[in-house]
């Protein structure tokens, strides 16, 4: 490969370094014919989609412990495909269940030019089965597999896809074929994709989630960062689950080989490390926060993309490995965080946290880093930064991590969604989340939401026009709720994901990704010429109005210029004005009205993945 236009540099830690040299050829050799591409080309390569699902397809006729299926297809049509492993070969969720193992959920190439999870995936099956190389551990768990996850931006191969990237020659591309990014979309669930992903997870049911990604960003030691949840976005449970497990049994083991592992590196100033670190909380539309909202573990795992290729695989099957060993201990308490959690209710009132920030307060770490430099550029105006990776560091280094609340609401004991809002109520099917179909209209006593003030971000984010300012005030009152709308009650497992779809404080809301945008627009209005003679009736009538406007006149300079919003302001205060006009259609319901709300047909099973 030309390197004149492709800046291609090893740049491993010294301590990776010397583990690859020390580690001889034969015994990196796999077994006749089962080397991955990665393997044969001396990690220079990563193979194509269909070199990839062959080489499963040859794992599943080898092996009765591995079997493959279809879960669904991309935007372009690609099938998109899954590798089950289990010691009894199932093929079925209630199988793999039934197994009383963990199901882990194992994905890569979400973001396709970060390739190393795909061919660790490889190695990784075949040493599970056909090369014996881990034959103790594939009775740990049954393992889900999703390879190659955006199987179409994967085939938007090429070697110039991923500049900041150490290797391999060529690979995918970040977005869909749609130019979406499938982890913004694990709530708005745009994409064929992320849909056809949601199936999957919905009918296998797993127990942990990992999402295999590859960094951006400084220059350190570490080959390998990870993330987790463990703020007041997930129960308590699963925090202190993945606590002992990942940073208790994991991390200390991975340390052993040489492979020390911080917290996800995320910097306070981009232009200085030493700055700080900051480590906050997910949202539901990221992997890892989404699994935390419907009650799962999560591992979000991160080499560096400065490493080399093959430091980057060698330290996530390590990492891979690990867990499995870590489940053979703790896999019966993560079974049991699971259940405490799906049996935590928010239907009691409890406050549901909906947004996140952090403190000022910070704490101080050690972080394994290299000396660097900073200096002002004359090419770009800013700061250039420069590390020596000859020179390593201990830093001490300031981190921000105590999580915030920035954003509640009390639960409701129900929501109801009107039948007419179908794109939500399908996604609310998608996901899971329970609901009944109120087959009668009634009138019950219910909370709805009121806006003020709403602005829209002035350019597209992930195929939307999100909202990203809103007011808001919760009305009360007698609500009409027509035939067919749909109760969500809050007892059910999946009540902390319906509040952060429903609520409109939470930025990963339907109503915040643009889902009910026509409640905002008004489809009458006043002439000019109609409402000049009304408002002088309406004043002449209503002394205090009057004084109303007069005032507003006084304190509003922009209010007092524009003649539309002074002939407005009684527009609004007449009968002819629409009621419904930025009023959310989604109703809050207390535990009586959702019981007179109740009653209904419940909502049709979920479609399971396709096989």
């Amino acid at each position: 490969m030309p390197t004149s236009n492709r800046l291609v540099r090893p740049r491993a830690n010294a301590l990776a370094f010397a583990l690859c040299l020390a580690v001889s050829p034969a015994a990196l050799a796999a077994p006749d014919g089962w080397a991955t591409p990665a393997e044969t080309s001396g990690y220079t390569r990563t193979p194509r989609y269909a070199e990839t699902m062959a080489y499963f397809e040859r794992l599943d006729a080898a092996s009765p412990q591995v079997a493959m299926l279809e879960f669904g297809r991309s935007s372009q049509d690609r099938a998109m495909r899954a590798v089950i492993v289990s010691k009894q070969g199932v093929t079925t969720p209630e199988a793999a269940h039934a197994t009383g193992k963990p199901v882990i959920f194992i994905q890569a190439a979400i973001h396709p030019g970060e390739n190393e999870g795909k061919d660790v995936l490889m190695a990784l099956v075949r040493d599970l089965t056909v090369s014996g190389k881990h034959a103790d551990l594939v009775d740990e768990a049954v393992l889900v597999l999703v390879p190659i996850f955006n199987v179409d931006g994967h085939e938007r191969f090429g070697p110039f896809n991923r500049i900041n990237q150490n290797g391999p020659e060529a690979m995918g591309w970040r977005a869909t074929a749609q130019n979406l990014n499938l982890n913004r979309d694990y709530t708005k669930l745009d994409a064929p994709e992320m849909q056809a992903w949601m199936r999957l997870w919905q009918a296998w049911n797993p127990d942990l989630l990992i999402d295999m990604h590859n960094t951006n960003g400084a220059d350190y030691q570490y080959a390998m960062t990870w993330a987790y949840e463990a703020a007041q976005n997930i129960e308590a449970p699963l925090a202190d689950w993945q606590r002992r497990a990942f940073d208790g049994v994991v991390k200390p083991a991975l340390a052993t080989q040489g492979w020390p592992v911080a917290f996800y590196v995320s910097l306070k100033d981009s232009t200085n490390l030493r700055a700080g670190l900051v480590e906050g909380a997910s949202g539901p539309r990221f992997s890892v926060g989404y699994a935390a909202a419907v009650n799962r573990p999560g591992l979000l795992v991160e080499t560096h993309m400065l490493k080399d290729f093959r430091t980057r695989a060698t330290v996530n099957e390590a990492l891979l490995v690990e867990i499995l060993r870590m489940l053979g201990k703790e896999g019966e308490a993560l079974q049991a965080a699971n259940a405490q959690a799906d049996a935590a209710r928010f239907a009691d009132g409890r406050t549901v946290p909906l947004a996140f920030g952090l403190a000022d307060t910070t704490e101080t770490i050690d972080f394994l880093g290299y000396a660097d430099s900073r200096t002002e550029s004359e090419v770009s105006g800013g700061t250039w930064v420069r590390y020596d990776t000859s020179k390593p560091e201990t830093l001490r280094v300031p981190v921000q991590r105590a999580v915030t609340v920035t954003a509640e609401a009390p639960a409701p004991a129900a929501y109801v969604v009107p039948p007419q809002w179908t794109a939500v109520v399908e996604r609310l099917r998608m996901h899971g989340v329970a609901m009944t179909r109120i087959d009668a209209a009634t009138t019950v006593e219910a909370g709805r939401y009121r806006f003020g003030k709403v602005a829209w971000a002035p350019r597209p984010f992930e195929g939307r026009h999100a909202i990203a300012e809103l007011e808001q005030t919760l009305e009360t009152g007698e609500q009409a709720v027509p035939a067919g709308s749909w109760l969500v009650p809050m007892d059910q497992p999946k009540a902390r994901l319906a509040a952060l779809l429903l609520e409109p404080a939470s930025p990963d809301s339907f109503l915040r990704w643009g889902f009910f945008d026509a409640i905002f627009e008004e489809k009458e209005y006043a002439e000019p010429r109609v409402m000049e003679a009304m408002a002088r009736e309406m004043m002449a009538k209503d002394p205090a109005l009057k004084a109303e406007f007069e005032a507003k006149l006084a304190a509003d300079a922009a209010f007092a210029a524009d003649p539309r919003q002074r002939l407005r302001f009684f527009y609004q205060r007449t009968p002819y004005f629409d009621t419904e006009f930025s009023r959310y259609p989604v109703l809050r319901l207390d535990a009586d009205a959702a019981r007179r709300a109740a009653g209904g047909t419940p909502a049709p099973p979920r479609p399971a993945a396709a096989r």
